[in-house]
Order: C-alpha cells, then structure tokens, then sequence
C-alpha cells in the first residue's frame, strides 16, 4: 500500500514538474478566428415606466458568437443569444423570448505558466422581449414586442484545454431602455420607459479553427 502511496506521489510530482517546465510562457490561442458556442442563465428583467412595469422571470438559453483576433489579447466579436422568461401578470400569462444581438470586444490578460485567462468587455447591440398574447375571449393571439438599444460590460475566464479549444464561462451586464412597443408589427406609444437592465451568465467553449 505504501509503495502504490508512493508511486501516485511520485507520478504526480513529476507531472507537476513537467507542466511548469513547460509553462514558461502563457498559453496563447492557434488561430486569429474563434468560433463560440454557450448556454445562457439570463437573469430576471423589468422594462416599465413611472406608472408601472413588466417583470420578467429567470430562464435558460443559448447562443454563438464569432470573433477575431486584432491583436493576441484584443478580440472582437458579433453575437447572439436567446433566452427563453417566464411571466406571471395580469392579462399575460407564457413565456418571453429575451433576445441580444450584441457587437463587441474583449481584452485578454493571459498568465505565465496557467491555462486560465481571464478577460474584460464592452459590447453595444439590440435587446427585445417578444412574446405572443392570447385572447380567449375572441380566439385571436397578438404578438407582442419590447426592443431597444442597449451597451454593457462583460468578464470571464478561458480554460485552455489545448491551444485551439478552449471552455469559457463569464457574466455579462446590459444596460438602455426597450422602449420601442409593438403589437402585431403596428408601433405603440410607451411614454418614458426606464432603463431596463439585463444580466446573463454564461458557460461554453471556444474553438479557434
């Protein structure tokens, strides 16, 4: 038992040994392009004015992402992710459609002799909430849609698993007003909405083909 103890000791010493020897320089991505693949947790929203609001639940979602290299620790990036929000009100009752459409870039901050590497954001891009209303008086549905610009900031962390593959877990922060209202396509005046703000987490991978 002992001699087994001391083998695992010994084999994992050396592999320690072996990775910082050759961990001398910070791992740094094969390719200029990424391709990004996530699921989203997107948190709770309120898009509303002074006289009322519309909450939103937490719900799951999806989305991609390609970005590009302009310098090893500089990327930009266009994406988009869906989310899929429950909502309980009066006169509405089903599921919000969040949805980001978002432009951006990251700077990177690799680290000598670890795989992590963790990065910071700004994104600018477009926000709705969408949804369809049922009528179960006259059997008719309406779609409904809350949209509008927003801008955040973002952060996260990369674990390289090679040098073209890496897992990528962050949060993202937005913020603006959805006060662009829209019932089956016709425009609807909202008054003065307040700024709505979105949060997502996010956990996926990075490819650089």
């Amino acid at each position: 038992m002992q001699r087994i103890l001391l083998a695992v000791v010994a084999t994992f010493a050396f592999a320690v040994s072996a990775h910082a020897q050759q961990s001398q320089h910070p791992v740094m991505p094969s390719s200029r392009w990424v391709l990004n693949g996530h699921s989203t947790a997107a948190l709770g929203a309120s898009v509303g004015d002074a006289f009322g609001s519309l909450d939103t639940h937490s719900g799951l979602g999806a989305g991609v992402e390609v970005g590009y290299r302009v310098t090893p620790r500089l990327l930009a990036y266009a994406g988009v992710d869906i989310a899929k929000q429950g909502i309980n009100e009066v006169g509405l009752d089903g599921d919000f459609g969040l949805t980001h459409i978002e432009a951006g870039a990251r700077l990177s901050f690799p680290i000598t002799g670890s795989k992590l590497m963790p990065y910071v954001g700004g994104w600018v891009g477009r926000r709705s909430l969408t949804t369809t209303m049922d009528d179960f008086e006259t059997g008719t549905s309406s779609d409904l849609s809350l949209s509008g610009l927003g801008a955040g900031a973002s952060g996260g962390v990369q674990f390289f698993v090679s040098p073209s593959l890496a897992l990528d877990g962050g949060v993202s922060l937005g913020v603006g007003k959805m006060g662009n209202v829209k019932v089956d396509g016709h425009k609807e005046d909202w008054g003065k909405p307040d700024n709505t703000t979105t949060t997502r987490l996010r956990f996926g991978a990075n490819w650089y083909p």
